[in-house]
């Protein structure tokens, strides 16, 4: 969760140079994508992971009344820096929600919105069979519904992200990883997902997905 900037994408003077050598040198077999899910798989204007937790009006009021303070981003100081996720995962887990059962419907209803190409881009991968890794300091909880609900969570896709985990009464006990996945701290993220790039050794040659420059830091783990 991060809030939104309008920016432009200025290319490097290597650009050119770096986008011709990987047409010119990559193979399929040596590819792995990895890609950002807020504002990239999905539209710069979607509805966020956390948000749709936050605005979601199936949910309890009381802790959407909670919630609220995390999502106004003009005067609450929280907004900024890794104690908003900290905030945010504590309030799910103390009022439960949301429930596992929601989830699917509060995907179904909400404004969440594949970006042009993302969905098409994702299937070639697959028959293609390149390995996909979203890490994402969203809720993978939400992530996978999303592709599941678009035909698009397939075997060569894992996710890297907050987890809700779910006890008997289907309510979140916790959110692991603790300390979360934050935009701030991606590369720890990285370092948690060792064992997929441990399996996927032999592929050297990074295609990096993203809608913030940090989202690069995958390149340099």
């Amino acid at each position: 969760r991060r809030r939104r900037l309008s920016s432009s994408f200025l290319p490097t003077q290597s650009f050119g140079a770096k986008h011709e050598g990987l047409l010119r040198d990559a193979r399929l077999d040596k590819l792995l994508v990895i890609t950002d899910f807020d504002a990239t798989l999905t539209t710069g204007d979607s509805t966020q992971c956390h948000d749709l937790v936050g605005f979601s009006d199936l949910l309890a009021a009381q802790f959407r009344e909670g919630f609220a303070p995390l999502l106004d981003w003009q005067t609450n100081p929280l907004t900024d820096g890794v104690q908003w996720w900290d905030t945010a995962h504590a309030l799910m887990v103390k009022y439960g929600q949301p429930p596992r059962s929601l989830i699917p419907r509060m995907v179904r209803q909400s404004s969440m919105v594949p970006r042009p190409g993302a969905l098409k881009l994702l299937h070639r991968l697959a028959l293609l069979n390149v390995p996909v890794l979203i890490v994402s300091a969203g809720l993978s909880d939400v992530i996978e519904e999303f592709l599941r609900q678009h035909d698009a969570l397939t075997e060569n896709i894992t996710v890297c992200s907050n987890r809700l985990n779910y006890g008997a009464d289907l309510a979140p006990q916790s959110v692991a990883p603790d300390p979360p996945i934050t935009s701030f701290t991606k590369a720890s993220a990285y370092r948690a997902a060792g064992s997929f790039f441990k399996h996927h050794a032999a592929r050297r040659s990074l295609l990096v997905l993203g809608d913030s420059i940090t989202d690069i830091d995958a390149a340099t783990e």
